[in-house]
């Protein structure tokens, strides 16, 4: 490994130093969580982009506003080991995440077409936590006053709930 002496170059006395540091290297790891967002702008070329950057570097979320959209469908957004979460309904979507397969739910009442919100749970130093992470599009041409009402409610819940919120 790159800024440690290899173990044929050391002293023995060295080497219990060295794995005395990785065994409190292991017990101190977080979890982490690697985020990209976009706006795509309905673009076709913008999809395969972020499809390929998500692929290659292996993140974990794609916090995506415009996706491309046709036949009242997003498309371009299929990776395998990926889904795909974004609002019910028939109008056309303008906020999606694309997360790798872990334990993660759409929170459907503070979902819309302009922002989906996803409880994400996962296991940190034995215990069980919970995350709510939430893609919004934000239009400046919207009769409703900024920031929407799915956007305060769901603000709300986090702090009601004692969940942190990260947006995108």
């Amino acid at each position: 490994m790159w800024g440690r002496p290899h173990f044929p170059f050391c002293a023995p006395s060295q080497r219990e130093e060295i794995r005395e540091e990785e065994e409190e290297a292991k017990q101190v790891m977080v979890s982490t969580i690697s985020f990209i967002q976009a706006n795509l702008q309905h673009s076709i070329a913008a999809s395969g982009l972020l499809t390929r950057t998500v692929g290659v570097k292996g993140i974990d979320m794609a916090l995506v506003q415009e996706p491309w959209y046709r036949e009242d469908c997003i498309r371009g957004l299929n990776i395998p080991g990926y889904t795909l979460y974004s609002a019910r309904g028939k109008e056309r979507h303008r906020a999606c995440i694309l997360a790798r397969n872990m334990n993660a739910w759409v929170l459907p009442g503070f979902s819309c077409r302009d922002l989906v919100a996803i409880l994400i749970k996962y296991i940190e130093d034995g215990a069980e936590r919970q995350l709510v992470v939430c893609s919004a599009y934000l239009p400046y041409d919207s009769v409703d006053p900024r920031p929407s009402r799915e956007m305060e409610e769901l603000v709300q819940y986090c702090e009601d709930e004692n969940l942190c919120l990260i947006v995108g």
